[in-house]
């Protein structure tokens, strides 16, 4: 009878542990900020610690030796090195970038589609201002954003559990105003789900293994 009762229990407390929800939230305006979220356990991905120091380091108090100040002047006052994603929109623009993250959307649909379809999207707010420079080439520009943003969101809607979204893309025709992309999402997903797909895979590959 002892015996049952320890099987009843493991079998309850494994139970709980599959309800557990892991929490993402992503923050992105100027710089992307990442959080994963299990229980009490926080966890910031992005910014990295170190990047996040740099941020909130406080400037040091000059002393009264005005030439070790003066030394340690261009060492303190050091450029913001700019984000990945900053680099990628620079390089590719706004158009290539949402091309890249449809792609990316399109492989994760076909590879982890079992895991996806059990990811709930509570909050998916994402909002594009783009600026193409002028007048007729904004217009062109805009066009072409919009054939591959709207695909984009339809494929990360269609693949999960989405109970929330809402994306505005507009275009900005005012030549002091730069392009500006906003997004606010929080996606969870059971620990359950994570460890049935981790188990499948771990077959898949055990069989593929025997195979060779």
């Amino acid at each position: 009878m002892t015996a049952l009762y320890i099987i009843l229990g493991v079998l309850l407390i494994l139970f709980l542990i599959c309800l557990i929800r892991v929490r993402v939230f992503l923050l992105y305006t100027e710089d992307v900020r990442l959080t994963l979220k299990v229980l009490f356990y926080k966890k910031v991905l992005l910014p990295s610690a170190e990047k996040a120091k740099e941020k909130h380091k406080k400037p040091k108090e000059k002393t009264e030796k005005k030439p070790k100040a003066e030394e340690k002047k261009p060492k303190e006052e050091k450029k913001k090195k700019p984000s990945y994603l900053s680099k990628l929109k620079e390089k590719k623009g706004v158009t290539g970038l949402i091309s890249l993250f449809t792609e990316l959307a399109r492989i994760a649909a076909s590879t982890l589609k079992g895991l996806f379809k059990h990811i709930v999207i509570k909050r998916l707010n994402v909002g594009i201002a783009f600026n193409g420079g002028d007048a007729a080439s904004t217009a062109v520009k805009y066009a072409q954003l919009c054939a591959a943003f709207y695909p984009a969101v339809n494929i990360i809607t269609s693949i999960t559990v989405c109970k929330d979204y809402n994306v505005t893309l507009e275009p900005i025709f005012d030549d002091e105003r730069e392009t500006e992309v906003s997004a606010d999402i929080y996606a969870y997903i059971r620990v359950g789900w994570v460890l049935k797909e981790a188990a499948k895979a771990g077959v898949r590959l055990l069989i593929a293994r025997l195979k060779l």
